[in-house]
């Protein structure tokens, strides 16, 4: 008997496949639909393009939110569409490492035409009033950190409401206790924003990037306006804990970020913020981390927030991340941003 899946072009106890024939992939309500069931199931979802395709950033932000793998098919076979190998079948894009295989023309250095994204995400709690409003953090994000005001939102794309706080608000209020992301869109800024119901009230995730201009060459000037922008959400909401990081896109004709079967550079952290009750939370020496860390301290002595900015090279962002997570305990972490709570 011939059996057809409801979503998937190909179907394991492992994994399921989503085939996009388009040149520009969308996170339309199938390709949503399917990656929300493959989260559901437990499964890894594989989405497989042809080797011209170029993902929307609201696509590459749906693969990292539910573990999603990409594939490039093209004449010459099948590779993984990050690190440019070729793959023999698709458990070689989680299962398989090593440089000893084929690799697609030019992920032998990251593409010199490609753009500077600063990636932010964001945690905050409101109270679960009346007056709370859900879209805000991602919009104070955006305007943060230099970019175009958002313009457009909706489910999936294309995206066909006008952003508008009330109408996103009333969105993730009917989606309680734990709304599907709702994704928004600008001129060269794209977010993810998602709500839910915790013993706290309500804890809001703000996930998107704002295009920087070229890649940059030195970091000094996006730390900063990382840090600048973390400040402003301490100062107006209640974060808990949030991450800007500098990321590397490709770009459409018109200028908006994509991502394309080309070598990019390593994305790097620049800043973090943690709020009140992270800090609280974190149990945080904060005398500690001023003498290992490049630290501010914002508001109140009894009820302070902390940015960390990763600002020298020379160590290495990574590594200065790295230190700075293994000096506050990755199971706070995972506590102070809710992850140990039920929904």
């Amino acid at each position: 008997m011939h059996v057809v899946h409801p979503v998937a072009d190909e179907w394991t106890d492992r994994y399921v496949l989503w085939a996009a024939r388009t040149r520009r992939v969308l996170l339309t309500a199938p390709l949503a639909t399917f990656l929300d069931v493959a989260a559901t199931d437990g499964l890894r979802p594989v989405l497989v393009t042809n080797g011209d395709a170029a993902l929307s950033p609201l696509v590459s932000l749906a693969l990292r939110r539910v573990g999603g793998h990409w594939a490039v098919r093209t004449e010459r076979g099948v590779f993984d569409g990050l690190s440019g190998y070729r793959i023999a079948e698709f458990e070689d894009l989680w299962q398989r490492s090593g440089t000893d295989r084929e690799r697609l023309p030019g992920y032998d250095r990251p593409t010199p035409d490609g753009v500077g994204v600063l990636m932010f995400d964001v945690y905050a709690h409101a109270r679960a009033v009346e007056t709370t409003v859900v879209g805000e953090l991602a919009q104070a994000l955006v305007g943060g950190l230099g970019g175009a005001p958002l313009g457009a939102w909706g489910p999936h794309e294309p995206l066909l409401e006008p952003w508008d706080l009330p109408t996103v608000t009333a969105a993730a209020r009917a989606g309680m206790p734990a709304t599907a992301a709702l994704h928004g869109l600008g001129e060269g800024t794209f977010v993810d924003v998602t709500a839910a119901r915790t013993r706290h009230g309500v804890l809001e995730q703000a996930k998107g990037g704002v295009v920087l201009g070229a890649y940059p060459r030195e970091i000094a000037a996006p730390v900063e306006r990382a840090s600048d922008a973390l400040t402003v959400v301490a100062e107006r909401f209640r974060p808990t804990i949030g991450f800007v990081s500098l990321a590397h896109f490709d770009v459409d004709a018109g200028a908006e970020p994509v991502q394309r079967p080309t070598a990019k550079a390593l994305e790097v952290p620049l800043a973090v913020v943690i709020g009140p009750r992270g800090v609280h939370d974190l149990q945080l020496d904060l005398e500690g981390l001023i003498e290992r860390h490049d630290v501010s301290i914002l508001g109140p002595t009894r009820t302070p927030s902390v940015v960390v900015r990763f600002s020298d090279p020379d160590v290495g962002l990574w590594a200065q991340l790295l230190a700075f997570a293994y000096d506050v305990g990755p199971q706070r972490i995972a506590s102070a941003v809710g992850m140990d709570e039920e929904v």
